[in-house]
């Protein structure tokens, strides 16, 4: 399995489908920020403008096209550049929308009409990795930019379609479409983007690359910089330094970084002992472990077994 693989198949997201919409001008509606979420918006008909917090330039999309907005920013949709916003919670009051069939705009219907699909990715709050955190602030998949990705407009289609018939297993659907959608994104950024920063651009860095491939496929391993740095082809300052320049981590805080991510995710998913989640992460012992743990988290790991499984029987 290749790094990226790794890294995304450890995301444990949940996609979410709010809503599909058929906006009739005018029309403006304040997006509100949310932790932990990629929103996403598909033009399955029109076009709008999409205002986000902290980008100069409004973008402007159309039919077939899909936008990402990662961090969950604030942002305003709407059938203009510069049209005021109300904010959504009002408009579904306006609207009297209950979450139910499609989120109406107006109350004429005319071919000229903006429809959309809306929903999130949510990611887990124990998932901390710089794939994550160094996504830009949004990423725009134009219906114009080639056959390689023709089948993601495919999909979003499809996803389209389920969200609207809702027969049975269409929250499965949607899940694990979202997931494919998501993960498609991605790469569809990493292979068109000017990407220099974050985890992206370490794996397009072809010493640093075989450094992280190695890591990764055996993590509890006896790693050091040297280490690394050796399996990447360079010195271990010079190796140092970029991964610094790149991740804003130090090589060994990645290594703990992960090996911690990777330990919650047995806490709550498994039934090894705190010994042997140790040495499966790469410790020694599990008192070892237990203060790694607890340094990064600000809880030790028998805490967070046990706030786990209570979460899990309350949602049972």
């Amino acid at each position: 399995m290749d790094t990226l693989s790794r890294i995304l198949d450890s995301l444990h997201f949940n996609g979410t489908f709010y809503y599909t919409t058929n906006f009739h001008s005018p029309w403006s509606v304040a997006v509100p920020k949310y932790k932990n979420v990629a929103r996403f918006h598909y033009v399955s008909q029109g076009t709008l403008w999409v205002r986000i917090e902290g980008v100069e330039t409004a973008q402007r999309l159309s039919t077939g096209d899909f936008i990402v907005i990662p961090h969950g920013l604030p942002h305003i949709i709407s059938d203009s550049s510069d049209r005021a916003p109300i904010a959504l919670d009002e408009a579904f009051l306006q609207q009297s929308y209950d979450g139910q069939g499609v989120f109406h705009i107006g109350d004429d219907i005319s071919p000229h009409d903006t429809q959309l699909v809306c929903g999130h990715f949510e990611f887990s709050e124990a998932f901390l990795h710089p794939l994550i955190t160094h996504l830009p602030s949004h990423i725009i998949k134009r219906e114009s930019e080639g056959l390689d990705f023709s089948w993601l407009r495919d999909t979003l289609r499809f996803l389209s379609h389920t969200a609207i018939t809702q027969h049975d297993g269409s929250s499965a659907i949607i899940k694990r479409l979202s997931e494919v959608i998501f993960i498609q994104v991605v790469r569809f950024w990493n292979q068109n983007g000017d990407v220099n920063k974050g985890f992206i651009a370490a794996l397009n860095d072809r010493n640093l690359s075989n450094g992280l491939k190695a890591f990764h496929e055996n993590y509890a391993d006896e790693w050091t910089v040297e280490k690394l740095a050796r399996e990447s082809s360079m010195s271990r300052s010079l190796f140092s330094e970029r991964f610094k320049q790149y991740l804003d981590l130090s090589p060994m805080q990645y290594v703990t970084n992960w090996r911690m991510q990777s330990a919650r995710q047995m806490l709550a998913d498994s039934n090894l002992s705190l010994d042997g989640i140790a040495r499966e992460v790469g410790y020694e012992s599990a008192a070892a472990f237990s203060k790694a743990f607890k340094r990064l988290f600000s809880q030790n790991p028998g805490e967070f077994r046990r706030l786990a499984s209570e979460f899990t029987e309350d949602l049972g």
